[in-house]
């Protein structure tokens, strides 16, 4: 499927959606908040910054327990769990069909039951998993259930949820799982790279946020009849995904070369991609010639040089008073946390530590963050041999 742009009264073509003219003059102003990377002083000023554990093995992820136990997700199918008292274990997840290449494996872990009243032992966790199968012909991203036992490990593996059809391509397969307030859950997917016209395709899964039921269904108020898994399109590679402050759903995005993106993610909505971007190919050539589009979403906040965003929590604790109510995003090519902080229904993007201070050793490829009970942040770094780092209040 190609997407083609016909100058001068300009049309497009994507699978089955058409769109009508519209003025293409529109640029990085129309940006609500753009982040040069210019301010390099960190949002906070006394604390300290310590290894928390290390020797992880190409992590991809991170969750946290109410008693401050922390589960993180290894791309071989692996989940370390460590405890407040930094006890350690190690259990295999034996995910059908997982697939590790590229930027594929286990992706990410939702824990969606942990209280006694459940029936489960305080020991069980019920949890969601997102994770890439297949092969290098053919591969996709998959949702199944399972229980952890923090002694035993994993118990058996329920399907839940399949990107309807499948790529031969190893990268942006998204992954982010968020629980609803309302009841479901949403899960974002990539476009597959090499698939990017799919993001406009509503009979497609890639590209997407997808709602869906813990049984498997859709939600029951899709936007979208003839496709009702679909929460929302338009996306590229779409990564954190939680809750803001205000009860919005927050997502970010990696764009091309340039174009990465915040948006505030609403039911039914158009996020753009690949008709609208603010980045280029890694050609250097324009991959369209919309910067805005009538009918689609402009981001919230565009980073251009692009900062890769890997995930993205919310800070709601006190420890931290000048982070209080912000996103925390960690990204893998600025090697820097950021924190977004909304002022007036704008959105400022700051290092969370100052970039250029010798105490700052968290300069690397990020690519989790977590807030513990206490208000303490844990960031995951990236790679074969990677570690949490814990930044507490001095």
């Amino acid at each position: 499927m190609k997407l083609s742009f016909l100058t001068a009264g300009l049309a497009i073509t994507m699978g089955c959606l058409h769109l009508s003219p519209h003025t293409t003059a529109q640029a990085f102003a129309q940006t609500s908040a753009i982040n040069e990377l210019e301010n390099t002083e960190g949002v906070i000023h006394s604390y300290s910054l310590e290894e928390y554990a290390s020797e992880l093995h190409f992590p991809k992820s991170m969750a946290i327990l109410p008693n401050d136990t922390l589960l993180i997700a290894e791309r071989d199918g692996f989940v370390t769990v460590i405890t407040a008292d930094k006890s350690r274990s190690r259990f295999s997840l034996a995910l059908p069909e997982l697939y590790t290449q590229g930027q594929g494996g286990l992706l990410d872990l939702l824990v969606i039951d942990s209280e006694t009243s459940s029936g489960n032992s305080a020991n069980d966790v019920s949890v969601l998993v997102s994770y890439s199968k297949g092969s290098d012909d053919s591969n996709r991203l998959a949702v199944v259930k399972t229980t952890l036992s923090l002694e035993q490990g994993f118990g058996d593996i329920h399907n839940v949820y399949e990107v309807n059809e499948s790529k031969d391509t190893p990268v942006h397969y998204g992954g982010k799982l968020l629980a609803l307030q309302s009841g479901g859950f949403l899960v974002t997917t990539g476009d597959g790279f090499d698939y990017r016209e799919k993001a406009q395709v509503q009979n497609s899964h890639l590209g997407k946020v997808i709602g869906f039921t813990i049984d498997g269904a859709p939600l029951p108020n899709a936007p979208f009849k003839n496709s009702p898994y679909i929460y929302t399109l338009g996306h590229r590679n779409p990564q954190g995904l939680v809750y803001g402050a205000d009860g919005e759903i927050y997502q970010h995005e990696h764009g091309p070369d340039g174009g990465d993106e915040l948006n505030r993610i609403e039911l039914g909505m158009n996020y753009g991609w690949p008709v609208v971007t603010l980045g280029k190919d890694y050609s250097g050539a324009n991959i369209s010639p919309f910067t805005h589009y009538k009918g689609m979403q402009d981001p919230l906040v565009n980073w251009t040089p692009s900062i890769a965003p890997s995930s993205m929590t919310l800070y709601s604790q006190t420890a931290f008073p000048t982070l209080q109510n912000t996103l925390l995003v960690t990204s893998l090519k600025a090697k820097q946390l950021f924190a977004i902080i909304t002022q007036t229904d704008k959105f400022e993007v700051h290092p969370v530590l100052n970039s250029h201070s010798a105490s700052n050793s968290l300069y690397e490829r990020l690519r989790d963050v977590v807030v513990d009970s206490e208000g303490n942040i844990l960031v995951l770094t990236d790679g074969e041999n990677s570690k949490v780092m814990r930044i507490s209040p001095r």
